[in-house]
């Protein structure tokens, strides 16, 4: 079967703005913005990237409750972590909504949305490039200090980017003693590997 033709960027903002928060939208334009750039950089679909970036947040209005029960739902499994913080099931349930509402259906798009945050341990460049530009759009800067030179590595190189984020994440939930998805060092450990062997 033929995948279902993708909506246009515009069409995704017009629809957008009827569903999420303001502060949400703005965030994923401006993801959407950043992750162009890459994609054209590194040679990824900049068309398929942006439309992954606009939707990758549309499930990240719903409050834990609602997010437990929409994972049971869509028989998304839980682990313990995902459990204790519901908030890290937004993008699997994103992308189950675009699946079931929005009638996406091309597969490296979906995988994008649904591994933005932790990232899985096989990561397209699709799904590099929507990882990178969500944690490293502009306004993260008021968030967090140093960013400038991962987004400067980005440029030039997607999978040590990749690595510095994961670092740098884990070392952040390790100091405010918050747990680390188990999701998250696998990705980490799956891409070192990955990055040993290819300098062999």
């Amino acid at each position: 079967m033929q995948p279902r033709t993708l909506p246009t960027a515009m069409d995704i903002l017009i629809r957008l703005e009827q569903v999420l928060p303001e502060e949400t939208l703005q965030h994923s334009v401006r993801t959407a913005t950043f992750a162009r750039q890459l994609a054209e950089r590194h040679g990824v679909d900049p068309d398929r990237v942006e439309i992954a970036a606009l939707l990758h947040d549309i499930a990240d209005g719903y409050s834990g409750k609602e997010l437990l029960a929409l994972a049971g739902q869509f028989e998304i499994p839980l682990t313990l972590t995902l459990a204790r913080v519901p908030k890290l099931l937004h993008a699997a349930v994103g992308a189950e909504i675009l699946r079931r509402d929005w009638d996406i259906d091309d597969d490296e798009i979906l995988d994008a949305v649904r591994d933005h945050v932790t990232g899985p341990q096989w990561m397209g460049p699709l799904s590099k490039v929507l990882f990178v530009a969500d944690k490293l759009e502009p306004e993260r800067d008021h968030f967090y200090g140093g960013l400038e030179p991962i987004r400067e590595l980005a440029m030039e190189d997607l999978d040590q980017a990749v690595l510095r984020l994961y670092a740098w994440r884990m070392s952040d939930l390790v100091a405010h003693e918050l747990p680390v998805d188990d999701r998250l060092v696998s990705a980490r450990n799956r891409l070192i590997e990955q990055t040993l062997g290819s300098r062999r």
